[in-house]
């Protein structure tokens, strides 16, 4: 261990006084690396951004959908539900959601006007990955208000006239007719999405929308959507199927309806970003190697002296070689603290947002321990080959030289 210190104190101290010699070369490969490191790290981004981007609207990994088949004659709504959550909970399943497709008619400056309407559970908010931009989601809570929570979304807010969140009402109405009204309260706001913001739409708990105004009895639920392990996902659906393959409620389908990250195209990405990433580290290699020879050849005079005062081959080459390493480390160091802080600049992430990605992860580490192991490869590489040649020389020929 001192040996090792030891060499790479001198080759550190080599390196300050041939920096001027050097500057070219580590400017090369701290650019190589920082080129390497940005291209992992941002194909690390937009691969969590694509996969963000698809649960927002198919669910995380893996969500599971149960929908109905057949439903009995005479169930209710209620019973629906308690045989299906029945054997949910049976599977210890905590992340599930009922689903109902409904509508109502708001009161606006503009006259009443017709707004889709979803019931949800919160969970609802974890599984597909909502988000507010102002305000809260949903809560338990929200099950038991007498004025009921709702989450609108962009063009409903503003046909509503942007009403003050949490305190101010809103009129709504039956499906028919202006005679049955209840006041609602708007407690959070969808950010925009041109991709989906075709009409107002809005978002309450599901067991409140049985107390919207002209409901007679409980709508029945579309679907229930559960998240579970993905490793678990095929037992799971298989076990899930078999129970509700025939109930008192009726029949009941199970199947996946996530898209796995393999099914996104995300390897022919990583592919990609790992040819780019080998072809920049070769290109920074090749220019470092063509500058070590060259400080090599201006070097034979003192590697001479040094070997006439006793200094070994061996000793010659790790020392050349350290002075390559601990060169390729500090520009490869460089390198990676400036592909870090650009790609976690915020017009960086803004751009990956507007791709998809809802929360922000951290910088790949795998892309840093990369970079650095790269900078040491090339050091590595780089310095063997002048180091050799530094063994070979002869004391007499360099000294006379």
């Amino acid at each position: 261990m001192t040996g090792l210190l030891a060499s790479i104190v001198e080759a550190y101290g080599e390196l300050r006084v041939h920096k001027s010699r050097i500057l070219l070369s580590l400017i090369g490969v701290a650019f190589s690396v920082f080129a390497l490191t940005a291209v992992m790290g941002g194909g690390g981004m937009l691969t969590s951004a694509l996969i963000q981007s698809s649960e927002s609207w198919a669910g995380r990994d893996t969500t599971l959908s149960v929908y109905p088949t057949d439903i009995a004659t005479d169930a209710t709504a209620e019973e629906m539900d308690e045989t299906v959550l029945e054997q949910v909970d049976r599977l210890g399943i905590d992340q599930r959601s009922r689903r109902i497709y409904d509508g109502l008619r708001v009161q606006t400056t503009q006259g009443v006007r017709a707004a889709e309407v979803q019931g949800v559970d919160p969970a609802y908010g974890t599984i597909f990955r909502t988000q507010v931009v102002q305000g809260r989601w949903l809560a338990d809570s929200d099950a038991a208000r007498l004025s009921p929570a709702l989450v609108v979304n962009q063009p409903m807010y503003e046909m509503l006239g942007s009403p003050e969140l949490g305190t101010e009402p809103v009129t709504i109405y039956g499906p028919t007719g202006a005679t049955h009204s209840e006041q609602a309260i708007i407690v959070g706001v969808l950010p925009a999405n041109p991709d989906t913001d075709w009409s107002p739409s809005a978002f309450m708990h599901a067991s409140a929308l049985s107390l919207l105004p002209g409901r007679e009895q409980a709508a029945m639920t579309s679907d229930y959507q559960l998240w579970v392990p993905p490793e678990q996902a095929d037992e799971i659906r298989d076990r899930l199927a078999n129970a509700l393959a025939q109930t008192e409620a009726g029949s009941f389908d199970v199947q996946i309806s996530s898209m796995r990250p393999e099914n996104l195209g995300i390897q022919g990405i990583a592919y990609g970003v790992s040819g780019v990433a080998l072809l920049i580290l070769l290109l920074g290699a090749l220019g470092l190697v063509n500058i070590s020879l060259v400080t090599v050849r201006f070097r034979v005079r003192e590697i001479g002296i040094r070997r006439s005062y006793g200094a070994t081959g061996g000793r010659i080459f790790v020392g050349v070689l350290m002075e390559s390493v601990v060169a390729t480390v500090l520009a490869g160091a460089v390198g990676v603290t400036a592909a870090v802080a650009l790609v976690k600049a915020p017009f960086v992430t803004d751009l990956f947002a507007e791709l998809g990605l809802r929360d922000v992860p951290p910088f790949p580490v795998g892309a840093v321990l990369i970079g650095l192991g790269a900078a040491t490869a090339v050091g590595v590489l780089a310095g063997a080959l002048p180091a050799l040649i530094a063994t070979r020389i002869k004391v007499i020929d360099a000294i006379r030289g």
